[in-house]
């Protein structure tokens, strides 16, 4: 199964919101895992990375709502949720030595 098709199961939203969900979460992984693209077990974290983004553009910014007596919060309106990191960070790269010590001066 793709990324898409777990999104499309997840949430009912519009393709371009999905899709483009789906090129931030790719993006995002990348970045924390230091990689170039996406391994097959990453597709699943990519899916519901994707649905918290598009939670978050169908919020269109609000953090929380109250209606009459409902009050409710969203509590993924400011970071990845710490389940998903800890789940991404499982998959991360070390950067290569050589990249990490660039600045030090040889003596």
């Amino acid at each position: 199964m793709t990324a898409a098709e777990m999104l499309a199961a997840r949430v009912k939203a519009p393709e371009e919101i999905r899709s483009q969900a789906l090129l931030d979460a790719e993006g995002a992984i990348l970045d924390i895992c230091h990689r170039d693209c996406i391994t097959a077990s990453m597709v699943s974290l990519q899916a519901a990375l994707a649905a918290v983004y598009v939670h978050r553009m169908l919020a269109a910014g609000e953090e929380s709502r109250s209606e009459g007596e409902v009050d409710v919060t969203y509590s993924y309106s400011k970071e990845i949720p710490a389940d998903l990191q800890q789940r991404l960070l499982a998959h991360r790269k070390l950067k290569q030595a050589g990249v990490a010590n660039a600045a030090k001066k040889s003596v």
